[in-house]
């Protein structure tokens, strides 16, 4: 019980959180500093494009010791196995289009 109320209580801070920052967003932009708002939006769009490929590559390696971990006797299951095998053939077969893009 206490787990869904944590949930829940974490949920509800994000949306707010979410919605403040879409206010501020907002209100500065009504005071004149949207041309900055939108530098700032373009400098943080140019470094997501840059590490965005460091956040694949990083995943990929988490879930494949997630795999190596799951085909061990005590600590996971076939079921388990089975689903982290297909998402690493799946993030395989993503990342050359991704490469490709670029």
């Amino acid at each position: 019980m206490t787990d869904i109320l944590i949930v829940t209580g974490f949920s509800v801070l994000v949306f707010t959180l979410g919605i403040g920052l879409w206010a501020l967003g907002q209100w500065l932009r009504s005071k004149g500093y949207g041309p900055q708002l939108d530098m700032l939006d373009r400098q943080y769009t140019a470094l997501q494009l840059r590490v965005s490929p460091l956040a694949i590559s990083a995943s990929y390696h988490m879930i494949a010791g997630a795999h190596s971990m799951n085909r061990l006797p005590l600590l996971g299951s076939k079921s388990n196995a089975a689903l982290t095998k297909q998402i690493l053939m799946a993030m395989r077969a993503e990342q050359p289009t991704q490469k490709r893009e670029c």
